[in-house]
């Protein structure tokens, strides 16, 4: 690709947007925060910070034509479906020809396409199963992938061993956890038996953050799931954050 997009300049910017929202989680409220701020930092990679040229011309017999970013929210996904984020190939852009942003009435592939959820979802199984569906159908680049990024806010104080802190780790489990302990079930029901067994560009990372509780000590004010557990991780260092979330970008939804 002539503008330089690469993986390692995407998985980054996501580590870095993660952890504003690990060591800050009160930075969103809903998934259209998360969105915004994934969207504002990758702008700051260069060839996303400016527009690329496309075939739609500006007038009848007009030499001149209109440009547009490489980066967009709630893209069509086909079949009816929005994408929450795509970076889209310049190569690609040159030849829409259509104010939608299509060529030939068909959306474009991404190269890469990113979708997100929160605690408010809730079907999170449903919601992980439909997004793995969306991402491997729509990245259809070699050099692309798609990003499935989740995060579950704790926000109960009550304390370790009260009644209403076990009933809050239940609902967690329930709710968002056994989601992601069932990734390979999601994987395979998603996109089928035959492709999960093969490489696929989808990278899935989930957090879980214990925002506050009413005590002054505790642990796993962090967890980052990495294919089989939830990792605890010292939400005051920079590089034990950064390193757990960089090498989990590195797995693919089959190698759960």
């Amino acid at each position: 690709m002539k503008a330089n997009i690469n993986k390692e300049d995407i998985d980054k910017t996501v580590a870095d947007v993660c952890i504003q929202i690990i060591k800050e989680p009160l930075s969103y409220f809903s998934e259209a925060d998360i969105q915004q701020l994934l969207v504002e930092e990758l702008r700051k990679i260069k060839p996303l910070s400016k527009l690329h040229p496309t075939a739609v011309q500006k007038g009848k017999d007009s030499k001149g034509t209109f440009s547009t970013s490489l980066l967009h929210r709630e893209y069509g996904g086909g079949e009816g479906t929005r994408i929450d984020a795509v970076i889209l190939d310049p190569d690609d852009v040159k030849k829409i020809n259509d104010p939608n942003l299509t060529t030939n009435k068909k959306y474009l592939d991404p190269v890469y396409a990113f979708e997100l959820g929160t605690e408010k979802t809730s079907d999170t199984f449903k919601h992980v199963k439909n997004d793995v569906g969306k991402l491997s159908k729509c990245v259809k680049k070699k050099n692309g992938a798609g990003y499935l990024i989740h995060f579950y806010k704790d926000n109960t104080q009550a304390r370790t061993g009260t009644n209403r802190r076990n009933n809050t780790e239940e609902k967690i489990e329930r709710l968002f956890k056994q989601a992601f302990n069932d990734i390979k079930i999601i994987t395979k029901q998603a996109i089928g038996t035959e492709q999960a067994n093969k490489y696929e560009n989808v990278k899935i990372l989930a957090i879980l953050l214990r925002t506050y509780r009413d005590q002054k000590k505790m642990r796993g004010k962090c967890r980052i799931f990495n294919g089989q557990k939830w990792i605890p991780v010292n939400i005051s260092r920079y590089d034990s954050l950064r390193k757990a979330i960089l090498s989990q970008l590195g797995y693919c939804a089959s190698d759960y």
